[in-house]
């Protein structure tokens, strides 16, 4: 089953490697703005950041919509970089894929409000959505003495066409990545699935 998983970010990290030929195209680019606007009154504005990922630098990780039947590719995001997306308020649910490693993050957001989701990436096990809080002293909360630089130090990138072409590409796989997914979260505890999701009261200011 792991064969067929989602390949998108796994041909990017291999053909970083590659010795010969020229290099394919990114499946990620640098965004055309490059500053953060005001979230508009009629949507909630989410950040998805990859604030670091020393392990596999060149390694970029898929954010998809998977909130209704179909399957939507955001943004590839390397490290030390972020995506914006606008989405409309209410319950939504998003996946971080990386090669055979796939993890949902459940949402619920407020228009006009700003929201922070951290690609948690975790050796050997890809990456984790995990939920940016107004506080607590756990590493994902705006009182965590990094966040500042989370924010500051990545740069905005956007999904290039070869990524939606690569989507379409391993389309089957990519469903397959998702229910298996949805098997795993549905496995965990009820305070686990509190843990990733990402609620109103999560909204920022910065």
């Amino acid at each position: 089953m792991k064969k067929t998983l989602i390949m998108v970010a796994a041909i990017l990290a291999l053909s970083a490697c590659a010795s010969s030929g020229p290099p394919p195209p990114p499946t990620f680019i640098d965004a055309t703005a490059t500053t953060l606007s005001a979230p508009p009154a009629d949507k909630a504005q989410i950040i998805f950041l990859q604030p670091k990922n020393l392990m596999m630098p060149l390694a970029a990780v898929g954010i998809y919509d998977v909130t209704d039947s179909d399957m939507t590719l955001l943004s590839m995001l390397p490290t030390h970089s972020k995506s914006v997306h606008l989405v409309t308020p209410g319950a939504h649910r998003f996946m971080a894929g990386y090669g055979a490693y796939n993890y949902l993050m459940d949402a619920n957001v407020e228009a006009g409000k700003r929201y922070y989701v951290v690609a948690r990436f975790i050796y050997g096990m890809g990456f984790q959505l995990r939920p940016i809080r107004t506080s607590g002293k756990a590493g994902f909360s705006v009182e965590n003495p990094d966040f500042a630089g989370w924010v500051s130090k990545t740069r905005f990138v956007e999904k290039s066409p070869e990524a939606d072409l690569l989507h379409a590409k391993y389309k089957v796989g990519n469903e397959t990545a998702k229910a298996a997914a949805i098997a795993d979260l549905l496995k965990k505890t009820p305070e686990q699935r509190a843990e990733l999701t990402l609620n109103k009261e999560d909204a920022i200011a910065q």
